[in-house]
């Protein structure tokens, strides 16, 4: 069964609604799953949009990713949060709801985010998170979301490759091209700056994507 890996969205839900287009074209009547990778709000215009097209397609599998987690952050009311939500593009998120402030988002979103979103999946080639894992850490169980969620840098190759292969976002690429590298594949094509949305796609033939889906 394939499985379609889509980078980050911040926001841009047409960018969203074309990839799962192409990828139904893709799929055709064959089974398979998509998983989001994470931060569905903040930059783009449409954050509201993007979260009511996952909200009533619960088959996808949404990713947290730190954006997201900014937003329930500043929701709560802390004023460091709530400055680091503005900072990162939350002015945008507010827009599209129409208020001002994150703490009068409708609970409608703010309960989907804090209970629907995935700190995230694997199978038996790989594993996909928002950032990035801590090699040393051998049960995804016991990852902590600071690594999961925010890593400052990407994962690095094992001296024995013996991590899975880790499929994520997190960081954007300002070319609009996915990073494929023997260990990892960025799917991050800062799709809100480049105009450019990607999609990875996964098989049990190898841990490393099949095919590379993107649209503009």
């Amino acid at each position: 069964m394939n499985t379609y890996a889509i980078g980050d969205i911040h926001g841009c839900v047409d960018g969203l609604r074309l990839v799962l287009e192409r990828i139904a074209t893709h799929a055709g009547e064959e089974p398979h799953r998509i998983v989001l990778l994470g931060d569905y709000v903040n930059i783009g215009p449409d954050t509201r949009k993007v979260l009511d097209l996952l909200i009533d397609k619960p088959a996808i599998m949404a990713l947290r990713g730190h954006h997201d987690m900014m937003l329930l952050a500043a929701a709560r009311g802390d004023a460091r949060s709530i400055w680091n939500f503005d900072y990162h593009g939350g002015g945008a998120t507010l827009r599209s709801f129409g208020v001002a402030k994150a703490a009068e988002i409708p609970a409608r979103y703010i309960d989907f985010l804090r209970q629907k979103l995935l700190r995230y999946v694997e199978d038996n080639e790989r594993v996909f998170v928002h950032a990035s894992i801590d090699p040393a850490v051998g049960n995804m169980e016991y990852q902590d979301d600071t690594m999961l969620l925010g890593a400052r840098t990407p994962l690095a190759p094992a001296a024995d490759l013996g991590t899975p292969y880790l499929v994520h976002g997190h960081f954007p690429q300002a070319d609009g091209l996915p990073e494929i590298l023997r260990h990892r594949c960025n799917l991050d094509t800062d799709g809100c700056r480049t105009g450019v949305f990607t999609c990875g796609i996964f098989d049990e033939t190898q841990p490393d994507p099949v095919d590379i889906l993107q649209v503009r």
